[in-house]
């Protein structure tokens, strides 16, 4: 009889001691999927930028296209544009289209010798006067 008083106390003690272990893990599973959710989020908002090639970018929609658009010459320089109307533009400079603003060092420039960083997030793209000033940007 002993035996059996014995084992009707040990059975839910072993039971809640098991049940107590189990949320224990799920505790720190759940912990660590958060963890690492966050390093993982932490890593994607700082490479949300890139710079990219000049010929993958509509330069009258100011957008990454990541095919190559079509090459306009215009007084030996080569510009890029994604149709026909965008050739139109950038050939007859329509609202000053060929340029752009340094958002770093306010200068003009030029988009067809400007380091171009793309927003990956959607696509838009801004225009540097140099690889440092583009880095600059980045790093905000």
């Amino acid at each position: 009889m002993n035996n059996l008083k014995i084992f009707f106390i040990l059975i839910p003690l072993v039971v809640l001691l098991f049940a107590c272990s189990s949320k224990m893990e799920k505790n720190q599973a759940t912990t660590q999927q958060a963890s690492t959710k966050e390093v993982v989020q932490n890593a994607s908002s700082n490479q949300k930028l890139e710079i990219v090639d000049n010929e993958k970018v509509c330069m009258v929609n100011d957008k990454f296209m990541s095919v190559k658009q079509i090459p306009i010459a215009v007084d030996g320089i080569t510009y890029y544009g994604c149709c026909q109307n965008c050739v139109k533009k950038i050939q007859d400079n329509l609202e000053g289209v060929r340029y752009s603003k340094d958002p770093i060092s306010g200068k003009k420039v030029d988009k067809a010798s400007a380091i171009i960083v793309q927003n990956k997030e959607d696509g838009t793209v801004q225009y540097f006067e140099s690889k440092a000033s583009a880095q600059d940007y980045m790093k905000q």
